[in-house]
């Protein structure tokens, strides 16, 4: 399939596993939105607040489910669950970080008693220190530094620019944004009357398969024992996950969240933006935590937890503020 001639409607629609009314030979080259879209692009509805723009948009196809497919008089890719056949529709226009497999730069450092696969690519300025295994068709960008001893596993993408600290493990089919930091020391510290005496972090970052981590996220490695993510985990932009945090499959957290160390995530959770999870806290599965929400204790039971206060014009804030204040004065005399 190229995408300088377009792919048709026709291989999109097995590609995607959607049910095609309209014209099979159509060529689409890329996605956009209902507002933007071009009649060459194709376009996609799963929220009814966009359902107006159905009448202005000049898509070339629309993928929709059934409730919509009789609001929308051009080509339509029909199926149960729109926005998943719009993931799977992306995966057929994203261009690569594509270096020939098996290119190696000479711009590169290689260490010694390194393992590096025939068909691993890998750019300029990278440095892969010594006794590093890189596998099959891992791809990594310019400016990496992968330390001693650390591992990435086939298929793995690495964009630019990406740290990773000595014994760190990284699975397979992962993709990992500039600037992430993988293995970087936690707080850990003892005090000693005035002074502040250092924990050295002896444990590793184990990553699972299918793990996605975002642009300039920090995860530390375990101080004793290590930290880990385990498979199909997806971590959004600017995220730091604390020494020896565990994150069980299929879980995500969004951007600008934290979770402090020693803390446990179970499978299936999410986290949405600006959340945070305290030390020592462990959470079971199936939990979904609302933006800005502090989770300040261990959460038993799945569902969904909210904390934080939502907006409000400011002079009616600072009252509300204010009766917060005096609410257990309140609670203490009705008693």
């Amino acid at each position: 399939m190229s995408l300088d001639s377009g792919i048709s409607l026709k291989q999109i629609a097995l590609t995607i596993g959607a049910r095609l009314e309209g014209d099979p030979e159509k060529k689409i080259i890329g996605i956009n939105t209902l507002r933007s879209a071009s009649s060459q692009e194709i376009s996609f509805i799963a929220r009814d607040s966009f359902a107006e723009q159905l009448s202005e948009t000049k898509s070339g196809a629309l993928i929709c489910s059934e409730d919509y497919s009789d609001k929308f008089s051009g080509n339509k890719l029909i199926g149960e669950d729109p926005y998943l056949l719009y993931a799977k529709c992306t995966k057929l226009f994203k261009t690569k970080l594509i270096r020939e497999k098996g290119e190696v730069s000479k711009m590169a450092y290689i260490g010694d008693n390194t393992s590096i696969s025939k068909t691993a690519s890998i750019s300029s300025f990278v440095t892969i220190s010594d006794g590093v295994e890189i596998h099959d068709d891992v791809i990594i960008g310019s400016g990496v530094f992968i330390g001693p001893g650390s591992v990435v596993r086939k298929g793995t993408l690495i964009y630019p620019n990406v740290t990773v600290y000595d014994s760190v493990f990284i699975g397979s089919d992962c993709v990992i944004h500039s600037g992430a930091v993988l293995g970087s020391d936690g707080l850990g510290f003892a005090k000693e009357e005035d002074n502040w005496v250092k924990i050295e972090h002896l444990g590793k970052v184990l990553i699972g398969d299918n793990v996605e981590i975002g642009s300039n996220t920090s995860i530390d490695r375990g101080s004793v024992g290590d930290t880990q993510i385990e498979d199909d985990v997806k971590i959004d932009n600017l995220v730091h996950l604390a020494h020896n945090v565990f994150v069980g499959k299929g879980s995500a957290i969004a951007a600008n969240s934290a979770i402090a160390g020693s803390s446990r995530i179970g499978r299936n959770c999410t986290m949405a933006g600006c959340s945070a999870i305290i030390d020592n806290v462990e959470v079971t599965d199936e939990v979904h935590i609302t933006a800005m929400t502090l989770i300040t204790k261990s959460i038993k039971e799945k569902g969904i937890y909210s904390s934080g206060t939502p907006f409000m014009k400011n002079s009616e804030w600072k009252r509300n503020a204010v009766s917060f204040k005096r609410l257990h004065n309140f609670i203490t005399k009705e008693k």
